[in-house]
């Protein structure tokens, strides 16, 4: 059967300025029946017309999606802060002792710690305590160069019992117990709570270190916070064994109390306060591994905790951002080292056993981990207090994050884990 000639429609051609030779003239019923024909063929064809995605329409879907998400987060983050927000009597640190301004953004300065209210002491005036500082830790955060340097300081540093911070804000302060973890609860603030203000002017007149913000937490709170996290998993070293109490060395998920008896415990060690230092950075470690593997969704949804139970003068969207910038710092690039101190047999007022500061291996140490953002500090412009000593002053210890994880991961190939039991054990 051959192929039929196809029909050319000639509705659409174009005029050509011809008229037709000879016109004839169409029956009017039959002119009607093909307009309808040709109505009905231009009805079909429309429905069967694809249709077309065009470039921009996808952009503006996601554009959309983004949009939601980040108007979620923002009133989110935005809720949190009038919830949470610092009252008008949270402690200020002045702004000498702060960062110098050309460098905002660049670095940032935190000083973190940990406040004991177990009791005992002798912080304050009449011989009590409302919150020893019991643990110190400098906290700088090179956001530029993604690092992290850590400078920890032995909570009975000598400090003596009077300061005059000639090199910041020229305050006097007063220590009570002569160590550096009584300046807080022995100074008052605004509001008549412990001074941490006062803390941060004598750390930055004595080591020549700016701080921007603070951050104090006390036990119970941290407690919290780590039973928020379910359990922190820490690698333990060696066995740490006291008052009928005890860890084994291994890796173990650690609850609030293990926790709580993993940081206060110091009679274990021969060197004190300095061996409960070292221990302590492999909580940090720890820590570190849990927040560097969380996700942007759950350190936001970890803020409202943390900013409750941590009294800080930082703000909120600064604490995600810095966070959220923590998470692309490597393990190898984060440094922990403590301050360089004398030990032995000295005692504040006969009563109270304190360490002294080295001037020149502080200086040596923090010049070159602490101020590539100013000016080397010379020992003779160092603030540590001196002491007549006769000791060797202690190693800072300086470790790397990184290294404490391949020990971790040691541990672990060796088969020293329980991650579903109880660590502490009746001895």
């Amino acid at each position: 059967m051959s192929q039929q000639p196809r029909k050319i429609n000639t509705n659409r051609a174009r005029h050509t300025g011809q008229e037709p030779a000879h016109s004839v003239q169409q029956p009017a019923a039959h002119s009607e029946v093909g307009a309808a024909a040709s109505r009905a063929r231009a009805a079909k064809a429309k429905k069967k017309k694809k249709f077309r995605v065009r470039w921009w329409m996808p952009v503006l879907v996601v554009l959309a999606l983004v949009g939601g998400v980040f108007a979620y987060a923002w009133n989110y983050v935005h809720s949190i802060t009038q919830e949470i927000k610092p009252d008008s009597g949270t402690a200020v640190i002045d702004e000498v002792v702060k960062t110098a301004p050309e460098y905002s953004g660049d670095v940032v300065n935190v000083l973190i710690c940990g406040i004991d209210y177990s009791g005992g002491g002798g912080a304050t005036a009449d011989g009590t305590n409302d919150g020893l500082t019991d643990m110190i830790l400098y906290f700088q955060f090179d956001v530029k160069n993604s690092k992290v340097n850590m400078f920890q300081i032995p909570r009975n540093t000598y400090v003596g019992g009077k300061i005059t911070c000639s090199n910041t804000t020229g305050k006097t302060y007063r220590a009570n117990n002569g160590q550096i973890n009584s300046v807080m609860t022995s100074n008052r603030s605004e509001n008549g709570g412990a001074s941490v203000a006062a803390l941060a002017d004598v750390i930055a007149h004595s080591y020549r270190l700016p701080i921007d913000y603070y951050g104090t937490i006390n036990m119970d709170a941290l407690k919290t916070l780590v039973d928020v996290f379910g359990g922190i998993e820490v690698n333990v070293p060696q066995t740490i064994s006291y008052g009928g109490s005890t860890i084994k060395a291994g890796y173990h998920l650690l609850n609030s109390d293990e926790v709580e008896f993993l940081l206060r415990n110091r009679k274990t060690y021969a060197d004190g306060d300095i061996g409960r230092l070292n221990m302590q950075r492999e909580f940090y470690a720890a820590l570190f591994r849990k927040v560097r593997t969380a996700t942007v969704a759950d350190l936001i949804k970890l803020v409202p905790y943390v900013a409750y139970y941590i009294e800080t003068d930082c703000p909120v969207t600064t604490l995600i951002s810095l966070a959220i910038s923590f998470l692309k710092v490597d393990s190898a690039d984060i440094m922990i080292c403590q301050s360089p101190v004398y030990m032995g047999s000295t005692y504040y007022n006969d009563v109270h056993s304190v360490v002294v500061g080295s001037r020149a291996d502080n200086a040596d140490l923090l010049n070159l981990y602490f101020r590539e953002y100013m000016t080397e500090i010379p020992v003779e412009m160092m603030a540590i207090p001196e002491w007549p000593h006769g000791s060797t002053a202690t190693n800072p210890n300086v470790q790397y994050m990184g290294q404490y994880d391949q020990s971790a991961n040691e541990t672990i190939d060796d088969g020293k884990t329980s991650l579903d039991e109880e660590n502490i054990y009746a001895s």
